[in-house]
């Protein structure tokens, strides 16, 4: 068979394939859900990390100890967890590196995806250095809070490259996501979409000064919040009940004004997260917060991150205002001659 007929072979030579395409390829898609995956891990190594009590598994930073750039066998258990934890990054980093490289070519045609694909990679090094200064400064909870929180802003990032890969790519996702289908509902959707992110964000935050204040900081030497145990998690289910009421809000209107698929999917989903997590936060409260409990619960917060970008970007792309539809007259229509007057 000449290889030069085969349209697989057309189609790679036209479009570029490997590393560097320059069209929307499934490498391009499957390079962004591996950015969500890793960068969600991450969120439970480190949890693990903190909940083992190896923080300070190396106590120093960017080495292992001020002998070692890699744990000793004298560190016992907490330095391999903790030097495991390091080792992610350059997981993350080549993935980022790949992503990067995956839009390179695209970033004239689809400047966003070039932009969060950079940021992305940006991440990388910022989440190095907060993770060397929170070694450095003792696994201070703030810093360690803005330490998840990054992680939490990286994931969302990754969801919105996967929403619009997928989108711009696939023609089932491109013609359901379509823009303009809810336009004529666009302030309260979108209204109700910034709170969803808004709400999130606060639970999230509020959740690092719960852990901070609690049992698993890290450490058992670690310095921790001085707030009540019991009022900052008070505090930390407020948002929540408050988001699980503007996604049951969400999905009346949903049905109501009959808003398109993808958005009254995503909010089943996010609805669906909320309570799972709802019941580990509420079992991990009563149980004396267990250490699998908590694992579990910083999956969930990946899951939570994710359901919320997935269902905003979606929300903002359905209410974007419609193409122009040309009618049978416009289209087609011949040049007039220059006049000779």
């Amino acid at each position: 068979m000449n290889r030069a007929s085969d349209p697989s072979d057309v189609d790679v030579r036209e479009h570029g394939g490997g590393l560097l395409p320059s069209r929307i390829t499934p490498w391009v898609r499957w390079l962004a859900v591996a950015s969500l995956v890793a960068n969600s891990v991450l969120i439970l190594t480190g949890g693990l990390v903190r909940l083992t009590g190896s923080g300070l598994g190396c106590p120093t930073w960017p080495r292992c100890t001020d002998e070692s750039w890699t744990n000793t066998p004298e560190m016992g258990m907490h330095g391999l967890i903790e030097f495991g934890n390091r080792l992610l990054t350059f997981l993350l980093a080549a993935v980022a590196v790949l992503t990067f490289l995956a839009v390179l070519r695209l970033r004239h045609e689809h400047r966003d995806l070039f932009r969060i694909a950079l940021l992305l990679g940006l991440g990388i090094p910022l989440q190095a250095v907060v993770g060397g200064i929170t070694v450095l400064t003792g696994l201070n909870p703030w810093i360690v809070g803005i330490h998840y929180l990054i992680s939490g802003a990286m994931i969302a990032l990754a969801t919105v490259l996967v929403n619009r890969t997928r989108r711009r790519s696939l023609p089932a996702v491109r013609d359901a996501e379509r823009p303009g289908q809810a336009y004529g509902q666009r302030r309260t959707v979108r209204g109700l979409m910034v709170s969803l992110g808004v709400l999130t964000a606060l639970i999230l935050y509020l959740g690092t000064l719960v852990t901070g204040t609690g049992p698993h900081a890290g450490d058992d030497t670690t310095a921790r919040h001085a707030f009540d145990a019991y009022l900052v998690t008070r505090a930390h289910a407020v948002p929540v009940y408050l988001i699980v009421a503007a996604v049951v809000l969400g999905l009346v209107l949903a049905r109501r004004h009959r808003w398109p698929v993808p958005l009254a999917s995503g909010l089943n989903v996010l609805l669906a997260a909320l309570v799972l997590q709802a019941l580990i936060g509420y079992y991990q409260y009563f149980n004396g917060v267990p250490i699998v409990a908590v694992a579990l619960h910083l999956v969930g917060s990946a899951v939570l991150i994710w359901a919320t970008a997935r269902t905003v970007e979606k929300g903002f792309a359905v209410t974007r205002t419609p193409a122009p539809v040309l009618r049978s007259t416009d289209r087609a229509q011949p040049a007039e001659a220059p006049s000779r007057g």
